[in-house]
């Protein structure tokens, strides 16, 4: 009983504190028709789920940058004196991603928006990171024994699920007997061929790295995770501590509307 308070005033303070920083970014510039970087725009950025906006003015170069967006779906807003306004639907921030989207204003009044539907599949190219996000709704179709999201690891390319950590493997730490995850996958997994050593585990971008085993202490149940990430290569230096590969994951936030 007292593990579960423990863990579930754990998931609770990470989720207020972290959550925020566990997701992605847009960046890009806006030009006119003729490819002149136009400075001053107003780029909005609202969260579908939960309508908050941020508002944010281009540089003089044209250039905007919005970090740190919590992980789901957004609409983007271009506007600026004398050009069209400019609508981005459906953009999708997943967790550790970062969007690169230019937009190009037509001259015409402002009363004519332009709404543009970002495409289901794209590819990211501001990033180096190797990694495939699994959301929660591809977790809930998928039979699991066990009700533990680490034994889709193996799912991703590169990864192996195969451990060097036995039962009598690690007497000499007084580890022997130690089920960080309770009866649950701790994911000791081998990504890109090395030991399950080199490998880190985040839930909402805060640290659950059991130190022994290397596998997570933390396991959150499968219906409140919104989605989860495997980094197998090319970090940004955020994760230099890490050689093998990072599982972040995130958990649902509060919405307009009632959802799973």
């Amino acid at each position: 009983m007292a593990r579960r308070l423990f863990v579930a005033s754990f998931l609770f303070v990470t989720a207020v504190s972290g959550w925020a920083a566990a997701g992605g970014s847009i960046s890009g510039t806006v030009k006119d028709a003729q490819g002149a970087v136009i400075p001053n725009a107003n780029v909005t950025v609202v969260n579908v789920g939960t309508n908050v906006r941020q508002t944010f003015a281009t540089d003089s170069r044209g250039i905007y940058s919005i970090r740190e967006l919590p992980v789901g779906t957004y609409d983007l807003q271009v506007e600026t004196i004398g050009f069209r306004p400019y609508r981005r639907t459906n953009v999708t921030v997943d967790s550790d991603s970062a969007l690169l989207i230019d937009v190009a204003l037509a001259v015409g009044p402002v009363t004519e928006t332009i709404t543009v539907s970002q495409p289901t599949i794209y590819v990211e190219t501001a990033d180096t990171q190797l990694g495939q996000a699994l959301p929660g709704s591809y977790v809930d179709s998928v039979p699991l024994n066990g009700r533990s999201f680490t034994d889709l690891l193996a799912l991703q390319p590169g990864v192996a699920p195969v451990t060097t950590v036995l039962s009598n493997s690690i007497n000499a730490a007084g580890a022997s007997l130690l089920s960080p995850s309770g009866n649950l996958n701790p994911g000791t997994i081998s990504i890109n061929g090395q030991r399950e050593y080199a490998n880190g585990f985040t839930v909402n971008d805060a640290d659950v790295v059991e130190r022994f085993t290397m596998g997570t202490s933390v396991v959150p149940n499968l219906d409140a995770i919104s989605e989860f990430r495997i980094l197998t290569g090319n970090f940004d230096a955020e994760y230099g501590n890490y050689s093998g590969g990072r599982v972040n994951v995130v958990t649902k936030s509060g919405a307009n509307q009632f959802h799973r």
